[in-house]
């Protein structure tokens, strides 16, 4: 583990901070609901309340504070990451420890999604290299999956094609990754061993990477394969949510790989980058970034419809450029990362559901 001083958020950006607090919270006021129940947040301008001191967010030509991945563990400690390093942050936003992938291997280049597993094992990717690995919380690789800058198409059991987030279901203790940029699938592993159980592509079929994977201007009806597999999560009742990035559409599974349903959520590309489920009991609602519009996209578990939204582009807090994974811990907070331009990552706090 290598950990590295924090630094408090510069003084430019605690003056934006302060200043916009009181009068720029969108995702309040821009929620949205075509009538019944919809939740409500406001974003937290204090958080983080510092940054490790290698790293730099919102700056423009940084490519290196491109935010790719976040998530909320069952302590709620919230774990960011930058295309090198990992940060841990306590529940009030403390930074805890910083350490990098790289250490295990120079070689691992974008580190890519984040997942806390019931266990407490930290599970991400290099995406480059077309491997997912699993680390202890505090750095020590114990697993990787896939060959190491190798990939050889979305029916291989032993390759990878540039994987972007994962999700270990906490019954089974399978691991299920968005497989990904240059696949077309998600694609099941034994997350104690790496051992390859299954995998599938778009309405739980065989994937075919020669097959249209995006609606056309002489076919406009959804694409019968993913385009870009990009945010998956799992429900307790034992569901798969796939965000199929390109094609703005969120499928659901059962573990098996068997088609549920799917939600187109708007027309255009874009429109879903990753996927999160609500903390209740019911898991009543999905929280799905759109990486183009620039906003939270709230659908209805149930049935999948959308219900309502939040925020909108821009570099204010609150706002959002280009949101890229979303997480949600125990309370209902949201925390979004944001690639580029946003380059940073933001917490809104949950301020009640419309229609009680």
């Amino acid at each position: 583990m290598n950990m590295l001083s924090a630094r408090v958020a510069p003084p430019f950006l605690l003056a934006v901070l302060t200043v916009a607090a009181a009068a720029v919270v969108p995702s309040a006021a821009l929620a949205q609901a075509d009538g019944g129940r919809v939740p409500s947040f406001a974003v937290d301008p204090t958080w983080p309340k510092t940054l490790p001191e290698t790293w730099t967010w919102r700056q423009p030509e940084a490519r290196q504070s491109d935010v790719l991945g976040i998530n909320a563990d069952a302590q709620d400690h919230v774990w960011v990451t930058t295309r090198g390093e990992i940060a841990e942050y306590d529940p009030q936003g403390n930074l805890l420890q910083v350490w990098s992938p790289r250490s295990a291997n120079p070689g691992f280049t974008t580190i890519h999604g984040l997942f806390l597993d019931h266990n407490g094992f930290l599970w991400t990717t290099a995406r480059e290299q077309h491997q997912v690995l699993k680390f202890t919380r505090d750095g020590r690789l114990v697993l990787s999956i896939g060959k190491f800058n190798e990939t050889a198409g979305s029916n291989d059991a032993e390759r990878m094609g540039r994987p972007a987030e994962v999700y270990v279901d906490p019954q089974t203790n399978e691991l299920f990754v968005a497989d990904g940029y240059t696949n077309r699938r998600v694609v099941v592993y034994d997350a104690a061993t790496g051992r390859y159980l299954r995998h599938w592509g778009a309405y739980g079929n065989r994937p075919d990477d020669n097959a249209r994977n995006r609606p056309s201007d002489t076919d406009p009806s959804p694409a019968p394969a993913f385009a870009v597999p990009h945010g998956i999560t799992g429900s307790r009742d034992g569901f798969i949510y796939l965000a199929d990035r390109t094609n703005s559409r969120v499928q659901v599974f059962e573990r098996s790989g068997k088609f549920v349903r799917e939600r187109v959520i708007r027309p255009g590309t874009g429109g879903a980058f990753s996927v999160a489920l609500s903390p209740d009991p019911q898991q009543e609602f999905v929280y799905v970034p759109d990486g183009t519009q620039h906003r939270i996209w709230i659908l209805r578990r149930r049935d999948m419809e959308v219900v309502g939204q939040f925020s909108r582009e821009g570099r204010q807090p609150g706002e959002l450029g280009r949101p890229h994974n979303i997480t949600v811990d125990t309370r209902g907070n949201i925390y979004v990362s944001e690639a580029d331009p946003g380059r940073r990552a933001q917490k809104f706090t949950p301020r009640g559901v419309a229609g009680r």
